[in-house]
């Protein structure tokens, strides 16, 4: 029960993050070259998890890692944010 909690929570989570992460251009991180592609590839990211593909998390979870792609590329903006998409993902895993 928790995990599917935690999990509705996740995707609560991603759909304000790829909101936001819309709303930007420019910047840089690691795995994408702005946040338009960020962007891109998290909206696509979501449909995949909730189509059922878990295995997406692997690559979110380093997406929303402290210091990676979402705090390169959403600054302070997405601080908050961030962190607790971080937190519900390992959360999520652990539960697994």
């Amino acid at each position: 029960m928790q995990s599917s909690e935690t999990f509705r929570e996740l995707l609560v989570e991603l759909k304000k993050a790829q909101k936001l992460a819309s709303q930007f251009t420019g910047g840089y991180s690691e795995r994408f070259f702005d946040a338009e592609e960020f962007a891109h590839a998290l909206d696509a990211t979501i449909i995949k998890l909730e189509g059922g593909d878990i295995g997406v998390l692997e690559n979110l979870s380093l997406w929303f890692l402290p210091t990676s792609d979402w705090d390169d590329l959403i600054k302070i903006d997405g601080f908050e944010l961030g962190q607790r998409i971080s937190e519900l993902i390992e959360k999520y895993l652990t539960n697994q």
